[in-house]
């Protein structure tokens, strides 16, 4: 007789389920085993937590929990003692993590129904040792940051915050130290000239703490101070071509990339980059047209710079275009002319792509040289349809669509459509490109 499947399954988990309460208990024994073994050289700690492991796996083990009930003590003296030598030795803040592990080792004991004693005046003991923990931190965290190690700072502040129970009163007093140091790490970055690094840690700050929080209005201000001094105005000459290449391009493409870069990348930079308004770019252009040239030119560039305010002159041009047709299928058409003779034509459809290669050179105005240049691809591509017929297309007997694939207009939409795929890569990577390496001469 044939067991349906439901009725098989559970006969398997039956047969399993002792199995398997055997190996829970055997591994319960075996965790025994260990703790004895660490109770033999003096671990009591370690040897507490072991057989709380066994409880969890087998609660019945009487022997497991009376070793807990006498290890545990003994650990939780030993505890207490470590943590008061290390008081006595100025750390106090390792004498607060001590007791801090004792309370997880009676928190895990209480778990399995063992409940380790402490002193009376335990409570009392442990809130003085934190509380002398945090004061520490406070100080040593004081001291780091004189000595401008201000993430160690930061770093024992809040470890304060998170380990060792501060009050009210005393998480406040550590969110002062924390705005004190923020304030003093961000007024060290922009002494040194790290303007956008200021800007950072005033902004991490305000993300941690809040902008309600007090002090936050300092590390607000320091921002801005940050964004005034260190923010570098940019004028961008419009985008050209370099010899040869003119012919390659569609008429009024390069005004077409400019028109969308003024009213997205130019109009959106990035924080700590202004870009001048292009319209004064070009009207200071036209008393002197030598700085477009794609190389060279540099000193007429600097001065064309000077003249707007500006602290870096960026000029670009195409250098090449290269077009390629992928996957391209022939079908050919039968049709009649309209002299009734039969003919036929091939239709060619596909994916046409499009590489242009864009050269950039970055000029600092103040110092008159080149601080950084590179050259960049960007790819367009879109499908295309074209019929080829060897002959006058227009004595063709055709429907109106496939008729209107001969003419210009289709040819033209196709060839829109494919530098307008090319465009809106060159918008994307001129931003990505050219702001990187401008934020990377931004200190």
């Amino acid at each position: 007789m044939k067991i349906p499947f439901p009725y098989r399954r559970a006969a398997l988990v039956a047969a399993l389920f002792p199995l398997a309460l055997a190996a829970g208990c055997m591994t319960a024994s075996k965790r025994l085993e260990q703790g004895a073994k660490l109770e033999e050289r003096g671990q009591s700690a370690e040897a507490a937590r072991r057989y709380i492991d066994a409880l969890r796996r087998d609660g019945s083990l009487a022997q497991a929990r009376a070793r807990l009930n006498e290890t545990g003590a003994l650990a939780i003296e030993q505890y207490l003692a470590e943590s008061e030598a290390a008081g006595s030795a100025g750390e106090a803040e390792q004498a607060a993590d001590v007791l801090l592990r004792l309370d997880g080792l009676r928190r895990d004991a209480a778990g399995v129904g063992v409940q380790l004693a402490v002193p009376g005046d335990y409570a009392a003991h442990r809130r003085q040792v934190l509380d002398a923990a945090i004061e520490a931190a406070v100080d040593r965290g004081g001291q780091l940051a004189s000595s401008r190690r201000f993430g160690d700072a930061l770093g024992r502040l809040e470890r304060a915050a998170d380990r060792w129970q501060p009050s009210a009163q005393q998480r406040g007093r550590l969110n002062e130290a924390r705005v004190e140091t923020y304030v003093a790490w961000s007024e060290h970055e922009a002494g040194q000239g790290r303007f956008r690094a200021a800007y950072d840690v005033a902004g991490r700050a305000i993300a941690s703490l809040g902008r309600d929080f007090p002090g936050a209005e300092d590390l607000l201000e320091l921002q801005a101070r940050a964004l005034d001094e260190g923010t570098v105005r940019v004028a961008v000459l419009p985008v050209t071509s370099e010899t040869g290449v003119e012919d390659e391009l569609p008429v009024d493409w390069l005004r077409e990339v400019e028109d969308e870069l003024e009213e997205g990348a130019w109009d959106e930079p990035p924080t700590f980059i202004e870009v001048i308004d292009p319209r004064e770019v070009r009207r200071e252009l036209r008393r002197d047209d030598g700085v477009r040239r794609p190389r060279g030119g540099i000193m007429a560039a600097a001065s064309l710079g000077r003249a707007l305010g500006a602290d870096l002159v960026v000029r670009m041009s195409v250098d090449s275009t290269r077009t390629e047709e992928r996957d391209v299928r022939s079908e050919r058409r039968t049709a009649r002319l309209r002299t009734g003779e039969d003919t036929a034509y091939t239709m060619r459809s596909g994916r046409r792509e499009l590489w242009a290669r864009v050269r950039y050179d970055i000029v600092d105005v103040h110092d008159r040289r080149s601080v950084g240049d590179d050259v960049f691809q960007v790819e367009g591509q879109a499908r295309f349809r074209e019929p080829v017929f060897q002959g006058n297309w227009r004595q063709l007997m055709l429907a109106r669509d496939d008729q209107a694939l001969f003419g210009d207009e289709s040819r033209r939409d196709q060839r829109r459509q494919l530098w307008r795929s090319l465009t809106d890569e060159m918008i994307e990577r001129v931003q990505r490109e050219l702001f990187e390496d401008i934020l990377r001469l931004v200190d």
